[in-house]
């Protein structure tokens, strides 16, 4: 037959890409291999035979790490022809990934409601590296007002962290250990702060008022993501002048009812615990 007239291989038929990097854990590097080769071969799925030998591994191999796979929805089975296929789980790993570089875009609508109902400053803060970024800031319309991005760089100390509203709605989510690694606090220091952030975890929210910077205060809330890690705080900045009893519980409440709605839209089902009304 002329090579114009040879039948193209299916997508589970492809050569085999580029050899993997090698760590020094075989059975990772086996599973990143077939993963790889799966998620290769597309929607039409590969064979076991194909795929065990593409990795260089005795099929029954191949079969037991694919079926450790398949119990935690890495990988799956098209059922008329057993060829496979990456799993569901795949989809939503990539989903929070995603989320995690896009989430400014993701809460826009829930910040600029809540910057709508306060009439104050709103900014989303995530942590990087073990430091807070502002991903998003919204200042307030009013002639006195909080604008975050004028009050500290990224390369603040982590210290600064547990002095603002959305740092420790932010360490809410981090266990003590987590915390003394970030921190490298006194025990003294650690335990009064440990106090503080079990407070956070009961009510909801966090506040500042004036511990980072006089004349300025905060309410913050933690956002969940659907594994219920804290990924992000939604803050509401404001200036000390403007802080009454009335005003702080229509803050506290308008956060927090926010951070649960954008929760909500990263998969988060946990009923808030303030302001569940909005």
């Amino acid at each position: 037959m002329p090579p114009s007239q040879e039948p193209r291989p299916s997508l589970g038929d492809q050569p085999a890409p580029a050899q993997q990097p090698r760590s020094p854990i075989q059975a990772i590097d086996r599973t990143v291999s077939l993963l790889t080769e799966i998620a290769a071969a597309g929607p039409a799925g590969v064979p076991l035979k194909i795929l065990a030998d593409r990795v260089g591994l005795h099929a029954s191999t191949g079969r037991t790490l694919l079926s450790a796979l398949a119990i935690h929805g890495l990988v799956g089975q098209i059922d008329e022809t057993r060829r496979y296929v990456l799993g569901p789980r795949f989809f939503e790993l990539n989903r929070t990934y995603e989320l995690q570089y896009d989430l400014g875009i993701v809460a826009a609508p829930v910040l600029r409601d809540l910057w709508e109902r306060t009439d104050e400053t709103v900014h989303l803060s995530t942590l990087r590296e073990g430091r807070r970024v502002d991903l998003s800031v919204l200042v307030s319309r009013q002639l006195l007002n909080v604008n975050p991005s004028n009050m500290r760089s990224p390369s603040d100390p982590t210290g600064a962290l547990r002095r603002t509203a959305a740092g420790k709605a932010l360490l809410s989510g981090a266990t003590t250990g987590e915390l003394q690694a970030l921190l490298n606090l006194p025990a003294g220091e650690m335990q009064r702060l440990a106090a503080e952030l079990d407070g956070v975890r009961r009510s909801g929210y966090a506040t500042n008022f004036e511990e980072e910077a006089a004349g300025v205060c905060g309410v913050a809330a933690p956002v969940r993501d659907g594994a219920g890690r804290v990924v992000a705080a939604i803050c509401v900045g404001y200036p000390a002048v403007r802080r009454t009893p009335a005003h702080e519980t229509l803050l506290v409440d308008a956060a927090t009812a926010a951070a649960s709605k954008l929760s909500t839209v990263l998969g988060h089902s946990a009923t808030p615990v303030r302001g569940d009304s909005w």
